[in-house]
């Protein structure tokens, strides 16, 4: 797993500004573990819009 920090909020999921989500690539898009602990899935381009990755 990889970490990512969301800067925006997405209209799917429950995240917040400034918190840092557990994120990994499947074959269909990138997986966000939300604070529900739900898989929500992205493009790249929607990702990036939302999420910051994290070294």
């Amino acid at each position: 797993m990889n970490l990512c920090r969301c800067h925006h909020i997405p209209n799917m999921g429950i995240f917040n500004i400034g918190n840092d989500y557990q994120w990994t690539y499947l074959i269909d898009g990138i997986y966000v573990i939300d604070e529900n602990a739900k898989n929500i899935c992205f493009d790249e381009y929607h990702f990036l819009w939302y999420f910051t990755k994290l070294a």
